[in-house]
């Protein structure tokens, strides 16, 4: 059995993978990868044979295994298998997850009411141990072409929000210069869904808006799903779709560090093609509404302690401060 990390990466390789440069440590964000040398580029690569769809994962006795029917080789089955147990699920990652469902009970009713509304984010089962599985599966998933996949050893790497993406032609990759920790920006996140999707508080550089309805002679339906694939120009902006009298958008930004004049930007532009009138005044009040949302979370928290509530209001700090880079209107 692949017992050191030598021999894991070892039999990494043999089965088609690429570790260039690359060690296992502990920084600034904990246990992470690094590079060996830093004036070198550092590459992972895990190829097509060795990502597990999250449906073919079972837990069986405590182990994290791959489902009996699923249709993968013998060598790959038992490496993936072989690494959760020792350098993964098998690990931190079990410790982690309870640590993060056991503070996640500790919040007052109200404060989880409004992180999550719909019970969409929390994991629905109420046995102990299916919940942490959840949420492990859930935090170290990466969707691919329509599909969620686990993906060994390139999973250690941790999140940083200015870093590039994970690559995914061929598998899944990471490759670059790094002048310290080896980092990847996990998902096109805020800071309040790395949180609801990872457990930990990350300064992003950009916020969007809470999930909302709203009725009236304009209706407005706002999502969470962070996707800017349709195009205005050269710019990204969300998807969105008009019926009537009712504009529905899969995310709206409502601060951006980098360019603060673009949600203002964005939103009434699509407003506009929608019909609306007093676009900008509408946008204020989106904004405002988030902002006192969290301000509220704040003030719930105010008279509790707990291990996670130190996480959750730097969450709310970073994501506040992300709201308030947006000042001026850039014209689409």
């Amino acid at each position: 059995m692949a017992r050191t990390w030598e021999d894991m990466i070892e039999t990494f390789r043999a089965l088609g993978g690429t570790a260039d440069n690359i060690v296992r440590g502990n920084g600034a964000r904990g246990r992470g990868i690094f590079p060996i040398d830093k004036s070198k580029p550092a590459r992972l690569h895990v190829p097509e044979n060795l990502l597990i769809s999250d449906d073919d994962i079972v837990f069986i006795d405590g182990r994290l295994k791959i489902r009996s029917s699923a249709a993968y080789g013998r060598s790959e089955r038992e490496f993936f298998e072989e690494y959760q147990d020792i350098f993964s699920w098998g690990d931190t990652g079990r410790s982690e997850c309870s640590a993060f469902i056991q503070g996640l009970e500790e919040l007052p009713p109200e404060v989880l009411s409004l992180l999550f509304p719909d019970g969409i984010a929390k994991p629905q089962s109420h046995d102990d141990h299916e919940r942490i599985e959840q949420e492990f599966v859930q935090s170290r998933k990466l969707e691919r072409n329509g599909k969620c996949v686990l993906m060994p050893v390139v999973e250690l790497v941790n999140h940083g929000p200015t870093a590039r993406p994970f690559a995914t032609t061929n598998g899944v990759s990471i490759e670059g210069m790094f002048s310290d920790e080896v980092l990847v920006r996990y998902n096109a996140q805020d800071a309040f869904g790395i949180f609801l999707s990872h457990g930990f508080a990350s300064p992003e550089l950009v916020a969007y808006s809470v999930a909302a309805r709203r009725e009236g002679p304009q209706k407005l339906i706002v999502g969470r799903k962070t996707n800017d694939k349709s195009k205005r120009g050269s710019l990204n902006i969300p998807n969105f779709r008009i019926d009537g009298d009712t504009l529905e958008v899969s995310c709206l930004m409502i601060g951006n560090k980098r360019f603060p004049r673009l949600p203002k930007g964005i939103f009434c532009h699509i407003a506009r093609e929608a019909g609306w009138t007093n676009v900008e005044e509408e946008f204020d009040a989106i904004v405002h509404r988030n902002r006192m949302t969290f301000l509220h979370l704040l003030q719930l928290l105010e008279p509790h302690e707990g291990k996670l509530i130190p996480t959750v209001r730097k969450m709310i700090r970073y994501q506040l401060e992300a709201m308030s880079h947006c000042i001026g209107t850039r014209e689409l």
